[in-house]
């Protein structure tokens, strides 16, 4: 009875054992079914976001792509629009030429700017002088010599964008915002580490020009100072083969062609012209005592009365050594003799420092017109010498001619 007993309770054991371990069985299988699941999910998922980030970078790829083509086209263009503005200005005459189209051509090329202004260094003054300018409002630069930042650039050789002027700590706010401009871009024009000037583009908004505006400034007026220093030099040139060095007065060659010309016209207009030739009187004198510097600077000073006591249509020349020539159109012998009488008396006043000893300088002059004292240049001319000399042989510091 015990043995069957044992056997019942031992098979209610082993039964209940049974049990547990098929539910463990079944937990475990069920356990595992999903960890499997949930990590074919989680593949599914990572499969699925890798794909979507592909896609994501494809479409971000292709947009910056695009974005590059884009850029690539408009520096392309700049690049084409640059080389065909350097061949623009390179067909330009002269300065005053290069220096408009410059100036148009960057406002255009800056619609954010409602001002462009374009100065050169005046090697004289050792300063800024405006030689072409535009604004959008079609208003008139009023600053000649340039402003603080024009000022700024040239000084310093080097490009500068100001923000905002009246916060920015390099320029006074009350210097800076005489003209009213709060954003500025500013760009030396450089040849061969020299400033042969600056180009400024303005707005009276701040914030409206950036570091690329500048760069694009930059570019620009390195093509324009190339430009301008050709033209520079070449004015120059024609200057020095037509003006005196010492003077500044027309040389005599180029005098004598006026001449010509001068005779042609008035032929043709049946009107009247006249000539004065001048020579400073005992001027050897002056070289002999005081030296040729000295020289030198009585017929600067010579040469700066006579401009101011003619007009600016008539035409003053260095004939040769402390000889001047003046042709004055449209004027008779009677109002060429006033004029030779003002300019004697003008000299006749001059003083001179020489060694810091005042001194004073006379002259002599010879006044005729055409077509009375001849036909021809040549005629002219002698006509004139022979007057001069007659005012030399009758005391010096006077006035004779066909009067």
């Amino acid at each position: 009875m015990a043995i069957v007993f044992y056997l019942c309770l031992a098979t209610k054991e082993a039964s209940y054992f049974l049990q547990i371990f098929f539910y463990g069985l079944l937990f475990l299988f069920i356990v595992s079914f999903l960890y499997e699941v949930q990590k074919k999910l989680n593949n599914r998922r990572l499969v699925h976001e890798k794909i979507l980030e592909d896609t994501r970078t494809s479409r971000e790829e292709k947009i910056k792509k695009e974005e590059l083509k884009k850029a690539l086209e408009v520096k392309i263009e700049r690049f084409i629009d640059l080389h065909r503005f350097s061949d623009v200005l390179k067909d330009l005459p002269g300065v005053p030429d290069v220096a408009q189209r410059m100036v148009d051509d960057i406002l255009a090329a800056f619609p954010r700017a409602e001002e462009c202004v374009l100065y050169l260094v005046d090697d004289n003054y050792e300063q800024l002088s405006l030689v072409a300018s535009r604004r959008g409002d079609g208003g008139v630069t009023r600053e000649k010599t340039g402003s603080i930042f024009d000022q700024w650039v040239m000084r310093r050789s080097r490009p500068v964008v100001v923000e905002d002027s009246q916060t920015d700590f390099r320029f006074g706010i009350e210097e800076s915002a005489e003209e009213g401009f709060r954003s500025i871009a500013a760009s030396p024009l450089m040849s061969e580490n020299k400033v042969l000037g600056v180009v400024r583009v303005s707005s009276r908004e701040p914030g409206r020009f950036s570091s690329d505006d500048l760069r694009l400034l930059d570019i620009i007026s390195d093509l324009g100072a190339g430009v301008l220093r050709n033209r520079l030099l070449y004015q120059k040139m024609e200057e020095l083969a037509v003006h005196d060095s010492l003077t500044g007065l027309y040389l005599n060659h180029y005098f004598q062609n006026r001449l010509e010309e001068e005779i042609r016209r008035t032929q043709i207009n049946r009107k009247s012209f006249s000539l004065i030739l001048l020579d400073i009187d005992h001027f050897k004198n002056y070289n002999d005592e005081y030296g040729h510097s000295a020289g030198d600077m009585v017929l600067k000073n010579i040469a700066g009365v006579l401009q101011n006591c003619v007009s600016p249509v008539d035409l003053v020349a260095r004939y040769g050594g402390e000889e001047f020539i003046l042709m004055l159109p449209n004027k008779t012998a009677a109002e060429a003799r006033l004029v030779a009488e003002k300019i004697r008396r003008a000299i006749d006043d001059s003083r001179f420092i020489l060694r810091r000893v005042e001194s004073r300088v006379t002259a002599s002059l010879g006044v005729v017109s055409f077509p009375d004292a001849g036909f021809t240049r040549e005629e002219l001319v002698r006509a004139a010498d022979e007057y001069l000399y007659e005012a030399k042989r009758s005391g010096r510091n006077r006035v004779c001619g066909n009067t």
